[in-house]
Parts: structure tokens; sequence; C-alpha cells
């Protein structure tokens, strides 16, 4: 029957989505142990397969692999999954659900920092993120953008611009926040609900609204040490 055939079909789909994410993982291993390690040759060579792949799918077969693991139910393999394709990840890190990560091997985060669900962390232009930070649901940070002056709405030279973000201990962003290229969060800071962050942020200062401006201070006497643990099936 229809529905026999239409079962069937669904099966063998999820099995090849596991099959190629179980063979094309190691292969980005080796392409994260490059980006890592430029001036290693024999990384140079492990990279050459997983390149050759995101050349044919236009670099889709990384963001594929990258959503299947955000939804792998256990923090643990997640996070140890993330550090496999690159990326520095101190210990007590928490990643929810469905995290969007754009060049692994570019984003350094601290140890008991939390990312919510939903988060975008785009580090192609370098992404740090220091201790017992926490990021709400569905905060994105870019690294990277198009301007819109460019007759060809090409991306800005980094060489030209700092785009790195940079976020220090403790700080907040609420949920839904956007961080643009080039923006450096202080110590303790809190980026309120909503707010669009496209300048630096003084240590402490509470910012909010679009673009984020200052509306408070917090408190310096900030002592909370995120322990990792977390909701989870494991």
């Amino acid at each position: 029957s229809m529905l026999e055939k239409f079962l069937i079909i669904a099966v063998l789909l999820l099995y090849l989505k596991w099959i190629f994410i179980i063979c094309f993982y190691p292969l980005m291993v080796g392409w994260g142990l490059y980006q890592n390690h430029k001036t290693n040759r024999f990384y140079k060579l492990l990279a050459v397969p997983a390149y050759i792949i995101e050349r044919i799918l236009r670099f889709g077969g990384g963001r594929f692999l990258i959503f299947n693991i955000s939804i792998i139910p256990s923090i643990h393999l997640r996070r140890l999954l993330y550090k496999g394709l690159g990326a520095h990840i101190a210990s007590k890190a928490v990643f929810h659900f469905r995290t969007e990560i754009r060049a692994p091997w570019s984003l350094h985060i601290g140890q008991g920092t939390i990312i919510g669900d939903n988060a975008i962390l785009d580090a192609r232009e370098g992404l740090n993120i220091g201790k017992n930070v926490n990021l709400s649901s569905n905060v994105s940070i870019y690294t990277l953008q198009h301007d819109h002056r460019d007759p060809y709405f090409g991306c800005p030279n980094p060489k030209d611009r700092k785009m790195s973000v940079e976020i220090n201990d403790r700080a907040w962003l609420g949920s839904n926040v956007i961080v643009l290229p080039g923006v450096h969060i202080g110590e303790g800071a809190v980026c309120c609900a909503g707010c669009v962050v496209t300048k630096d942020v003084e240590p402490y200062a509470v910012v909010a609204g679009i673009p984020a401006k200052k509306v408070g201070e917090r408190p310096r006497v900030l002592k909370y040490e995120f322990d990792g643990k977390s909701c989870r099936l494991y």
C-alpha cells in the first residue's frame, strides 16, 4: 500500500541521514584540525576530503552536521562533538538545543557559560565568550555581514575593520538579543531582551533598545559561577 511505501522511504531516509553524519563527522574533525593548525601539512592533507565534499554541497554539509548535533539529547555529547570539530570549550559549559555554530574552530567559550536554545554563534571572524556568561534563548551573534554600500554586496575586509566579537565574564544577553560584528561586551554587562547591540558595551552596563543604549548599571560584586547542570535527557 501507499502507506507502507511511505514508511519504508521514511525509514531509509532516516538511516541515510545518520549514515552520512557518522561518515562525514570524522572528515570535519580533520577540517577543524587544519583550521586550528594551518602550518601542519598532515592536517592539511586530512582536510582535503571534507573540503571536496563541502565544495560539492556548497558548504551545506557542515551546517547540516551542526544542526543534527544540536538536537542530540545529551548536553555532554553535544559539547564533546562541538569540541571534536575544533571549538575551544572549557568545562561545565552548557549548550541547549539547536545551537548553530559557524566556523567552530574559531569559537572560544569559557567555563560555566550557558548557551540558550536556538543560538546562532557565528565565529567566522572569531568569537570569544568568557566564563559564566549567560545567553538566553534565540540570541544571535554575528562576526560577518554584507556591506549595503558595496556595489557587489560584498562583506567588509576583516583587515580593514574589526569583525570579531568578544563577550567578557558574567555578561548576560537576554532573549532575542542580536550582536553585530566588531562588538565588545564588557564584564558583567546586561543586554536586555530584544536589543540590537551595534557598539561596545561598558563593563556592568545595562543596555536596551534598537540600537542598544545604556539605561542603567549592574552591581559590581558578582560572585556566581554556573555549575554546568541543566535540564536534559542526559
